[in-house]
Order: C-alpha cells, then sequence, then structure tokens
C-alpha cells in the first residue's frame, strides 16, 4: 500500500520517490515567435510506488537512475535552507498586488518575459489573471503574486513532470510533496518547486538553470 508521497535526495546519489507519485513528461508549446505560451504534457509513465530518479544527468534511461552517479558523481546539496518568503524579494509593488521573485530558483523557462512580461501584466488589474498564469506556470517556484499578502498558487495534483526546456530540463514537482535532503533536513513543501536532473546546479537539489549555460 502506497505511504506519503515524498523526495528524499540521497547522497550523491538519485532521488528516491515513495508514495506512488504520479510522473508524466510536459513541453513547452511556444507561440509563432518562438515565446513560452502553455505547458503540454507529452507522455504519462505507468504507476509504481517506489522508483529513483536520475540528478546526475548521466542516466541512459532518464528520468530514471541507470547509476551513472557512481563515476564520481558529486551530489552535494548547496542550497540555501530558508523558506521563500526569506529569500524572495518584491519586484513590483501595485495596489494591494506583489510581485515576488527569487532568482536562485529561476529555471529558465521563460514564462516571465514569454508573450507578454509579467512585471508590466501585474500592475494592471484587467491584466493580473495573466499575470497570475505566468507565475504558475513557473515550475521553480521563482516568481510568486501575492494578493492583499496572500500567496496565489495554482490547485496542481500531487505529482512529478519531467520537462523539457531549451534541453532537458528539472523535474517539477508539484502539489506540495515534501523533498527531503540527504541528511534529513525537510525542505520547505511548495506547491512548485523544481529538481535539478543535470548534476550542474549550483543550488543543488534545485535547478538554477545551469542546463540552459
Amino acid at each position: 500500500m502506497s505511504g506519503e508521497m515524498r523526495v528524499k535526495v540521497t547522497k550523491d546519489g538519485p532521488y528516491i520517490v515513495y508514495g506512488e507519485v504520479p510522473l508524466k513528461e510536459e513541453v513547452i508549446k511556444r507561440d509563432k515567435d518562438g515565446k513560452a505560451d502553455k505547458w503540454e504534457e507529452k507522455k504519462k509513465y505507468p504507476p509504481v510506488d517506489t522508483y529513483d530518479l536520475c540528478r546526475c544527468g548521466r542516466s541512459n534511461d532518464r528520468p530514471f537512475c541507470t547509476g551513472g552517479h557512481l563515476e564520481g558523481f558529486n551530489g552535494a546539496e548547496t542550497a540555501v535552507r530558508k523558506k521563500y518568503d526569506e529569500t524572495a524579494q518584491v519586484c513590483v509593488k501595485a495596489e494591494g498586488v506583489e510581485l515576488l521573485q527569487d532568482t536562485s530558483l529561476c529555471v529558465a523557462a521563460g514564462f516571465c518575459h514569454g508573450k507578454y512580461y509579467v512585471d508590466k501584466m501585474v500592475r494592471k488589474e484587467e491584466t493580473l489573471d495573466i499575470a497570475l498564469q505566468q507565475t504558475y506556470d513557473c515550475p521553480g517556484g521563482s516568481l510568486l503574486i501575492k494578493i492583499d499578502g496572500e500567496p496565489q498558487e495554482p490547485q496542481f495534483e500531487k505529482g512529478i513532470s519531467v520537462t523539457s526546456l531549451q534541453k532537458p530540463g528539472p523535474l517539477w514537482v508539484k502539489g506540495g510533496i515534501q523533498v527531503e535532503s540527504s541528511d534529513g533536513y525537510k525542505y520547505e513543501a511548495r506547491n512548485r518547486v523544481a529538481l535539478c536532473s543535470c548534476g550542474k546546479s549550483k543550488h543543488k537539489p534545485f535547478c538554477d538553470a545551469s542546463h540552459v549555460r
């Protein structure tokens, strides 16, 4: 029987996912100008109670671990162990509305400056819904809008999406699934976080867009 959904980071090894967490693949659908428009589901994986996901970038069966980390992968976790509200900065402040960003969580998905510029859309009531959707599509949770002090988040079901950005991208963990470090620390359980799957991030286990550099 499936237990609580959670992701365990292992020392210099894969992510172990417990609790029959739904797994699928999503890609960014772009408009005629090549700008990020929306996420599109491409594939669903069969349900499995427990599975291992690659975080070193050396797997030949992505997203699953095939032991590439045994070649000497350094998976030391270097992310700041603070809550989002402690690290994010207010980018835009309009009437009762704030746009916050933690740049260390940016995965370069491009929705913030895709078809529209989120910092412009958030300033006007008639375009606020567009700005909200742009932040919802930000997989790393770098962007967040607060209205009258209340964080605005979509109703994601718990699950993990394997993403493709300019190159194979991060693992998009949705719905407040707990991510636990290799030494037992529990990172803030957020509605949207992106875990590094290339092994290059300077903020492991979270993605920092190193995969596109």
